[in-house]
């Protein structure tokens, strides 16, 4: 009986530490994307202070320009969040109501305007 009961902790603890392995792999993948992305965002940070301190100093915009305008794209969706967000109009094709950030209807497949260049 011991012997049978040895045999099924054992396969129990093979389990749990096969189970384990695969969870420190998901959190090693988990770990390297975050590092990923947050090397992303600091890149894109960087990339829109340039693009920033070039229509400022070449053309004359103002921080008061700037902050305005990130004002009026933040309130587009309804919502001032500090997020953009999809607006929802009607298919120029179909009529439907459809979001702003998918390239086409859902409805119809038609091409949608969007004024969301970055997304």
């Amino acid at each position: 009986m011991n012997i049978g009961w040895d045999l099924i902790q054992q396969l129990q603890i093979n389990k749990i530490s096969r189970s384990a392995e695969t969870t420190e792999h998901k959190v090693d993948s988990l770990s390297a994307r975050k590092d990923n992305n947050k090397q992303e965002v600091e890149e894109l940070t960087l990339a829109c202070q340039a693009m920033w301190e070039l229509l400022r100093d070449h053309l004359g915009f103002t921080d008061d320009h700037l902050k305005a305008k990130i004002l009026e794209i933040d309130a587009r969706d309804g919502v001032v969040d500090g997020k953009i967000g999809a607006e929802i109009i009607s298919c120029p094709h179909c009529g439907q109501k459809a979001s702003t950030m998918r390239p086409n209807c859902i409805y119809c497949g038609g091409t949608l305007p969007t004024s969301h260049v970055m997304k």
